[in-house]
C-alpha cells in the first residue's frame, strides 16, 4: 500500500518516508519531474544531498518506492538522461529502486488531432529508454468507470508492454465495474489509485470495493484533489486512511468472520 507525497505536501519525501513507518503504509510514489513544486528539491546541489539522504534513509525505514513521475509525451524524447526532463525522472527512478514511471500525455483523455500511431510511438520511446533503468511506464491515469478510455489506453501501452494506472473513485464507481476493468486492463494493469479525499468522504461505506483486486496489485493514496491535504499532522491522517483502504481490499466474507457474523 503506497502513498503518493503530494498528499503530504509541502513535506518532503524524506519527512514522508520518516512518517510512514508505524502507520501501515510501507511505500511512497514520488512526484520528481514536470511539477514545479518538486524541482527544488531534485535540482543543483540541493537534490544531490536529497538524493543521497533519501536513499539511505529508505534503506534504514525498509520503506520502498513504487513509482515515479512524471513525463510529459508532449513530442519526441531525446536520448538524454543530463539535460532532458524525462531522462531525469528516469535517472532518479532507478536510483530510488522504483518499479514504475508515469506518464501522461496532453490530457488525460486522447488529445485532439493525435492519432492512436502517434501515441504508441511516443510511448513506446519512453519504454525503450525505461527499460535500462528498469523501469515500467504506465499511462496515467485511468478512470475505472470508463472503459473506452481505458480500451484506448491500452492500445497504446500494449505494443510496448507498458501498462496503466486505474484510477477508482469510491464513491461512484462499484465493485463490479472495478472488477470488468480490472479484467480488461490484466497484464497492463500496473497499480490502482484512490483519491485520499474521496476516501476519506466515503469512509466505510466504500469497504469491499476492491475485494477482487489481485493480491500482487499495489493501491496507491494519491489523487489531483487530494494535494496537500495531508498538510498538517500526517500520522494520524495516515492511519485513518490505511483503515479505510484496508476495508476497502477486504472481501465480505472476511469482513464478516472480522466481525463475529459468519
Amino acid at each position: 500500500m503506497v502513498v503518493h507525497q503530494s498528499v503530504v505536501h509541502p513535506h518532503d519525501p524524506l519527512e514522508l518516508t520518516e512518517l510512514l513507518p508505524g502507520t501501515g503504509w510501507d511505500s511512497l510514489g514520488l512526484h520528481v519531474g514536470a511539477a514545479e513544486e518538486v524541482e527544488h528539491w531534485w535540482s543543483g546541489g540541493t537534490g544531490e544531498r536529497n538524493l543521497a539522504r533519501l536513499v539511505d534513509l529508505l534503506l534504514v525505514t525498509r520503506v520502498t518506492v513504487l513509482d515515479v513521475g512524471r513525463v510529459r509525451l508532449d513530442g519526441p524524447l531525446p536520448h538524454d538522461d543530463v539535460h532532458a526532463a524525462h531522462g531525469r525522472v528516469l535517472d532518479l527512478g532507478a536510483r530510488f529502486g522504483a518499479q514504475f514511471v508515469t506518464a501522461r500525455f496532453g490530457a488525460p483523455s486522447t488529445p485532439a488531432g493525435r492519432s492512436t500511431g502517434e501515441r504508441v510511438d511516443l510511448f513506446g520511446q519512453l519504454a525503450q529508454q525505461a527499460r535500462p533503468y528498469r523501469l515500467r511506464p504506465l499511462l496515467a491515469p485511468m478512470p475505472a468507470e470508463r472503459l473506452d478510455l481505458l480500451t484506448d489506453a491500452l492500445a497504446v501501452v500494449a505494443p510496448s508492454r507498458g501498462g496503466v494506472v486505474l484510477d477508482v473513485n469510491p464513491s461512484s464507481t462499484t465493485a463490479d465495474q472495478v472488477e470488468e476493468a480490472v479484467e480488461l486492463a490484466w497484464e497492463h494493469l500496473g497499480y490502482v489509485r484512490v483519491s485520499a479525499r474521496q476516501v476519506e468522504s466515503a469512509g466505510e461505506s466504500a469497504a469491499g470495493l476492491l475485494r477482487t483486486l489481485p493480491p500482487d496489485v499495489p493501491v496507491a493514496l494519491g489523487g489531483e484533489d487530494s494535494h496537500g491535504l495531508l498538510a498538517g499532522d500526517p500520522a494520524p491522517s495516515l492511519r485513518r486512511l490505511h483503515d479505510l483502504v484496508d476495508q476497502m481490499l477486504e472481501h465480505p466474507r472476511a469482513r464478516a468472520r472480522r466481525l463475529g457474523h459468519g
